[in-house]
């Protein structure tokens, strides 16, 4: 059965948990069913013996007054008539007693009236005066407990009767109650089955899309959600073969072009200074033209090496950092770019230091001060803004130009991905910068976006968590 379980469907592993969870419901319908039966056949059977044991002792207690009265009749005028008439009653209420003690025999009087009447039958031709009247006196009376008698037993049945309901009731409650617990585990171990193979999966794809660890052993589970985890296995399988190959692309790639890229920067730059002969215009135009491309292609070089090294990075190296020697640092390196298209920086810093990865902090000003600087209009200024808000670091880097479409901003951040907006220096873009960014601030636990001020046309937001030092 167990070998069922886990290799049935998921359809069929719903219809079965359904059925499981309506045999409590059905074994709660045919218990209340039961319950509601018998009480109807007692309350049914207790009514009719209550009617015939009150219509009884109404008919006794009128057989005991025509007695009394045939009796009176006979000891006046003794005839055989009024003495049938009296035997007759008086046989009449022998019989009606004789059945009643039988099936009320806790009643105290209904033997000593059964004696009482048959001395009543023997001797009522032949009693008179004081003894009749005393003996038809003791018999009235004694009629009369009876009735009181059949009343009060009529009351503690009734009472038992409403005890009964109230057991009933409450055995019920409890039967409900532990079928209920009994639905609510059978449901929470069909929900399991289904839950425990979906957070599986969940962790898988997790897993897959954070590039952690794929989680080892096979899924147990339902068969559709069993090879759906074999699935995504070989995904992550797939993605960690493609993902080397990248890696190998980019470091051998941007390995082998800085040999031949050099030699070929080496050679123009001879060309360029003439040192192996003159050269006419149009040589020195060609010249200046290859000096260009080999300039646009060691920049996009390094940035293939930067991004490859970012990428093999495993966790940041954190140590105690001033803010302004690290922005100056930044700010001379892309003084001569800067000067170039008349930009300057305008700079605000709040925070006298913090702690942080130096390598991973530099790459994301240089590459956002770089970005300020290719985009930016001419002889705007570049903002940048140091500061602390909501205990998270917070670096701006914003400058004026055109504006970056709303639908663009979060795929900018993926590699090679550029937008729309043409650069204003003469390197051609590889759309590495802001993912380089994206993943430096990843790495130090914080996350990049492009927000809107209203000081500056774009502005990228870098917020990281204010780390302390251990």
């Amino acid at each position: 059965m167990r070998f069922h379980l886990r290799t049935a469907s998921l359809q069929q592993l719903v219809i079965l948990s359904f059925l499981l969870a309506m045999i409590p419901v059905g074994v709660l319908m045919w218990q209340s069913h039961k319950a509601l039966s018998g009480l109807s056949r007692f309350a049914t059977t207790e009514a009719e013996s209550a009617v015939i044991s009150v219509r009884r002792a109404e008919s006794m207690q009128n057989l005991v007054v025509d007695i009394e009265r045939a009796v009176r009749q006979y000891a006046v005028v003794k005839t055989d008539a009024l003495a049938r008439v009296a035997q007759s009653h008086i046989n009449n209420q022998q019989a009606s007693l004789s059945q009643l003690c039988n099936n009320l025999p806790e009643l105290d009087d209904c033997r000593q009236q059964q004696t009482d009447l048959q001395q009543l039958a023997a001797q009522f031709n032949q009693l008179s005066g004081a003894p009749l009247e005393q003996l038809l006196q003791q018999i009235r009376l004694r009629q009369q407990r009876i009735s009181q008698q059949i009343w009060d037993l009529l009351e503690q049945r009734l009472l038992n009767q409403q005890q009964l309901v109230q057991d009933a009731q409450q055995r019920q409650a409890w039967q409900t109650v532990a079928l209920v617990v009994l639905t609510l585990l059978l449901v929470l171990w069909a929900s399991g089955r289904v839950a425990a193979p979906v957070k599986k999966l969940d962790k898988m794809i997790r897993a897959i899309g954070q590039q952690q660890q794929f989680p080892e052993g096979k899924l147990d589970g339902p068969r559709e959600l069993s090879e759906l985890g074999e699935q995504l296995r070989w995904l992550s399988s797939r993605l960690q073969q493609l993902e080397a190959l990248r890696l190998i692309l980019l470091r051998h790639a941007s390995h082998e072009l800085k040999t031949p890229l050099s030699s070929i920067r080496e050679g123009c730059a001879l060309l360029t200074e003439q040192l192996l002969g003159p050269l006419n215009p149009q040589q020195l135009e060609v010249v200046m033209l290859l000096n260009g491309s080999a300039d646009r292609l060691s920049q996009l070089t390094e940035q293939l090496l930067d991004y490859n090294r970012l990428l093999q990075q495993a966790k940041p190296e954190l140590s105690r950092q001033v803010p302004q020697q690290l922005l100056q640092a930044c700010f001379a390196d892309h003084a001569l770019s800067l000067q170039q298209r008349q930009q300057q920086i305008k700079l605000d810093c709040q925070l006298s230091s913090f702690y942080t990865d130096e390598t991973l902090f530099r790459r994301i000003l240089d590459n956002l001060i770089n970005n300020a600087q290719a985009y930016g209009a001419e002889s705007s200024p570049v903002w940048v803004k140091l500061y602390k808000k909501d205990e998270m670091l917070v670096l701006d880097v914003a400058n004026n130009g055109a504006p970056i479409p709303t639908a663009l901003r979060e795929k900018l951040f993926e590699p090679f991905q550029r937008g729309t907006t043409p650069r204003f220096d003469a390197v051609q873009g590889s759309g590495l910068g802001l993912s380089i960014v994206a993943d430096c601030a990843r790495l130090l636990g914080g996350h990049a976006d492009i927000v809107d001020v209203v000081y500056a046309d774009v502005c990228i937001r870098v917020r990281l968590p204010l780390l302390e030092e251990k």
